[in-house]
């Protein structure tokens, strides 16, 4: 590069141009992030799943969950995610059912989300993989509320007739968000593939 003729200083303008961009391009993709588990919580609050049974909305739950890890290049993205869901999970009305401890539930299963994927980033790719990532985020759930009523006596109507029923329904409401999530990825990475 020529300093005399201007070359340093054009060189110098388009990194600039392009930090400010790629900032940019952070601060929105992080913005999205926390709008999903934001959507996640009032999902919760007013879909109603004619179903009685554990888990059930991870479907709607892991679907925007591992969908958005699967799109971010972050490595805490699904963290970002679950924080959103967890802090507003914690305001008047938008509460998880009167359970004391259900930000937490929300909060465990992004950090479950980004330790498998940042350990094994080529499962971003895979269909199987995020299905799995479904089952593996819900089920932190059953979990968190058998280790929290072990440890402190609290218990949950959920595992009143034990921990086994509650861990299936919730693998396969994970498993099925994942399948969502997986689906609504290679869809859009066929039209617009990601770097």
């Amino acid at each position: 590069m020529n300093v005399a003729t201007g070359e340093y200083s054009k060189s110098l303008e388009s990194s600039s141009s392009l930090n400010k961009l790629s900032w940019k391009t952070g601060v929105l993709e992080i913005a999205v992030l926390a709008l999903l588990g934001v959507s996640a919580v009032v999902l919760h609050r007013y879909f109603r799943i004619p179903l009685n049974l554990p888990g059930r909305h991870g479907v709607e739950w892991m679907a925007l969950l591992v969908a958005g890890r699967a799109f971010s290049r972050f490595r805490a993205a699904g963290t970002v995610g679950s924080t959103s869901a967890a802090l507003f999970s914690l305001l008047p009305y938008w509460g998880a059912s009167g359970e004391p401890l259900g930000w937490l539930t929300y909060w465990i299963a992004g950090v479950a989300v980004d330790l498998v994927i940042n350990s094994w980033p080529q499962l971003r790719q895979s269909l199987w993989a995020l299905i799995l990532l479904g089952a593996i985020g819900h089920v932190t759930k059953p979990l968190l509320r058998a280790l929290i009523t072990w440890v402190t006596g609290l218990p949950f109507h959920s595992l009143w007739n034990g921990v086994l029923y509650p861990l299936l329904t919730h693998l396969l409401f994970g498993a099925t968000g994942g399948l969502l999530a997986g689906v609504t990825v290679k869809a859009w990475r066929r039209i617009r593939p990601l770097p």
